[in-house]
């Protein structure tokens, strides 16, 4: 296909100004010219297997290494947490590149036993490209730029273990939409061991893009596309509109609902209907694309 033809690139959500891409990008480099041993050194407890992706966000949000891996325990309690970041002003920041489900945990203690405001930060590919490692002496096979692109959305199926402390106002969820560099070992299945491989290492280049997801208004302008029926519309239609299949298509519209976002309707047949909420019953309209300092 040639160029004339291609269709433009989806933007990425949530622009930073050249200043933030800058401080990411100094942050990302700094740390990737570093062995892995020297970056885990310099943060202290509980970072003997983390990635450099994981240091690259926590650096990112809080360059104060005495900030980073900080333990709570009220009172004189042995059972407490320990905090990716914990700012001198009284902000938890949790950084996970994976699923959310380990978090489920941290995030119900933080917001039972502190006052802090809690901010789970996720990464996700921008643009991504992906090179394959052989598994018998480490060469690099090939490299190619993976044709997907980040959206908010890609964290649907995640939402779910989330889904107990979305609407809290204390709890936010931040996206960081960054260009990455993937390197997994062909050591999978199949006639070309790409099935099944398992991946070695992610390494950050640029940020593209942020995005804050705290109040139901935020989460209404990322999840009910403008696309959507003002009538009542089916979990299929809503998965149409959006890309969200599976278990993750009735998870998010459940989550809505919840949040006052969706109405639930009457059925059309077997199918449950939804209904958005009317815009005087969201105090906001658009997600604010920056997270706090």
């Amino acid at each position: 296909m040639s160029a004339a033809k291609r269709s433009p690139a989806a933007p990425v959500p949530g622009a930073v100004t050249p200043e933030e891409a800058l401080h990411f990008a100094a942050v990302a480099r700094e740390i990737m010219s570093q062995p892995l041993t020297e970056t885990q050194g310099q943060a202290g407890i509980g970072t003997l297997r983390e990635k450099r992706l994981h240091l690259v966000l926590k650096t990112y949000i809080c360059p104060d290494v005495s900030c980073h891996e900080r333990r709570l325990s009220p009172g004189n309690r042995r059972d407490g947490m320990v905090a990716d970041v914990l700012t001198e002003d009284g902000r938890i920041y949790e950084i996970q590149t994976g699923g959310l489900y380990p978090l489920k945990k941290k995030i119900a203690w933080y917001l039972e036993n502190t006052d802090c405001p809690v901010t789970v930060v996720h990464p996700l590919p921008a643009v991504k490209y992906l090179s394959w490692i052989s598994p018998t002496d480490g060469q690099i096979l090939g490299r190619r730029k993976s044709p997907r692109r980040g959206k908010v959305t890609d964290v649907a199926p995640q939402l779910y273990w989330l889904s107990d402390f979305v609407g809290n106002p204390r709890f936010s969820l931040c996206l960081l939409f960054l260009d990455m560099e993937e390197y997994r070992f062909q050591d999978g299945w199949g006639r070309d061991g790409k099935r099944g491989s398992n991946r070695y290492e992610r390494f950050p280049t640029a940020l593209r893009g942020r995005v804050e997801l705290t109040t139901p208004a935020q989460y209404a302008a990322c999840f009910l596309p403008p696309s959507l029926p003002t009538t009542p519309f089916t979990a299929a239609q809503y998965a149409t509109a959006t890309g969200i299949r599976g278990k993750a298509t009735y998870g998010v519209l459940h989550l809505l609902v919840r949040l006052g976002v969706l109405q639930q309707a009457e059925k059309a047949g077997r199918s449950q209907c939804f209904l958005r909420a009317s815009a005087g019953e969201l105090s906001e309209t658009a997600p604010s694309p920056i997270c706090p300092e």
